[in-house]
């Protein structure tokens, strides 16, 4: 199966990315500028892992479309989608941001918060800002840039960083505590942090496209029903949703 870059990186996981003019796709990760193009075969290491390119997804995807019928059409229309290995922090601020949100409005007020607090890499390009850059932000500060009711919940998660990070030490159990500790992150922000973050491939996230899937299509039904794949299946049932009607 043919591995389809940009719906993995634009199938609401990641708020890094953006599409250049020329078809390129780049994004500022660890502090430099990523550039990557659909069709392409090799990458350095650090993208390698990055698009979690050593997990044998072709295996897996063929294991997950005899457990549905649905599934297997989603996986047939989408192709070979992976769950990216992403920066904590990033994430953790991308989730809180999404609440209440399009993908398009959570874009741009990543890249305001990236050009205002984060570091500039050249011109137009700014890395996310770490913790200690945002330790003396205020509320007005951020409500500035538009986040709105989400400023006191960010000033939590920036005031709780260091708990926050623990996490990737933890159980899930314990890092769901911790993170559900902070202002602002409920049940499905914590299982997107986790299974977007921490990569744990367990966490099903249930937003209101997937919890308008679960009640459409799968009646009756819970997450258990897609064991042991529930993370890679929640993707590809988001995309599958996003392009079929349930607006």
């Amino acid at each position: 199966m043919k591995f389809e870059l940009e719906n993995t990186l634009f199938c609401g996981q990641s708020f890094s990315w953006r599409k250049c003019d020329d078809g390129n796709f780049k994004a500022v990760l660890e502090n430099k500028i990523h550039c990557v193009i659909e069709g392409q075969s090799e990458f350095d290491p650090f993208m390698t892992h990055y698009l979690d390119n050593e997990f044998d997804y072709n295996g897996t995807l063929q294991e997950i479309t005899k457990l549905d019928p649905i599934l297997n059409s989603a996986i047939k229309e989408c192709g070979e989608i992976h769950i990216l290995n992403q920066d904590l922090w990033e994430t953790v601020i991308g989730f809180m941001l999404s609440q209440n949100n399009n993908i398009k409005r959570i874009e741009g007020l990543y890249d305001k918060m990236s050009k205002t607090f984060g570091s500039k890499i050249e011109d137009g390009y700014y890395s996310f800002p770490r913790p200690e850059q945002l330790k003396n932000v205020t509320e007005y500060d951020l409500r500035s840039l538009g986040v709105g009711f989400r400023a006191p919940y960010l000033l939590d998660a920036i005031k709780r960083s260091d708990d926050i990070l623990s996490v990737v030490n933890l159980s899930d159990e314990k890092a769901d505590k911790i993170l559900q500790d902070t202002k602002g992150i409920g049940p499905k922000v914590s299982a997107c942090i986790r299974l977007f973050g921490l990569h744990n491939m367990e966490v099903f996230p249930k937003d209101v496209w997937i919890k308008r899937v679960m009640s459409t299509w799968f009646p009756g039904k819970d997450e258990d029903y897609f064991k042991p794949y529930q993370g890679l299946s929640q993707q590809y049932l988001f995309l599958y949703a996003r392009t079929h009607g349930f607006e």
